[in-house]
């Protein structure tokens, strides 16, 4: 395992990273916010294509159920790195740490700032997002996919990049192992 990592680690293009991170809060919380928004991505991925082949859900609720997957994934995505990336932003930070920690005595100055900038962009970026916008965005959203791509019976309209990028097979895809449930009552 050490011999796949190493390699990493000495890479480059990884301790740049590294180092800037390091010296940069605001690109420390979007990193952060980049790595949730990424986790987010797949899981919704995984969800729609769960949904698409979970036969507990009737065959005419499918098609929104799936839809509202995606659009909840899409969503969530753009709205959180925009979140995430304002609340990052050093004007912002500034602003929201003077008006919080204005006379407060910290050891050390520097780390208090960066942990407060991360810290912040991800759960306002994750708090605001799922919590508030996708809620609101991603139902209609929800409904213009299933109009556009699926078809009433609940089959896929033909449209080769949906089928393609979105809808595998399950034994391409191999998620039959995994288990998982739906915010959404049907």
């Amino acid at each position: 395992m050490t011999n796949l990592i190493t390699p990493i680690t000495n890479s480059k293009i990884f301790n740049n990273h590294l180092k800037r991170v390091i010296n940069d809060d605001a690109f420390a919380a979007k990193t952060i916010v980049v790595c949730s928004v990424l986790k987010d991505v797949f899981a919704y991925s995984v969800r729609y294509e769960t949904t698409m082949n979970n036969k507990k859900i009737p065959e005419k609720r499918r098609p929104f159920v799936a839809a509202m997957d995606l659009a909840s994934g899409v969503v969530t995505a753009i709205a959180q790195i925009s979140v995430g990336f304002a609340i990052a932003s050093p004007k912002v930070q500034n602003k929201l740490w003077n008006a919080i920690f204005k006379d407060a005595q910290f050891k050390n100055i520097a780390m208090a700032k960066k942990s407060f900038a991360t810290i912040l962009a991800l759960i306002g970026s994750g708090v605001i997002t799922e919590r508030i916008l996708v809620p609101l965005l991603a139902t209609p959203l929800a409904a213009m996919v299933e109009k556009k791509f699926f078809k009433k019976d609940g089959s896929a309209h033909s449209n080769p990049q949906l089928n393609q990028n979105t809808h595998k097979s399950k034994k391409s895809m191999n998620i039959d192992t995994f288990i998982f449930t739906s915010d959404v009552k049907y």
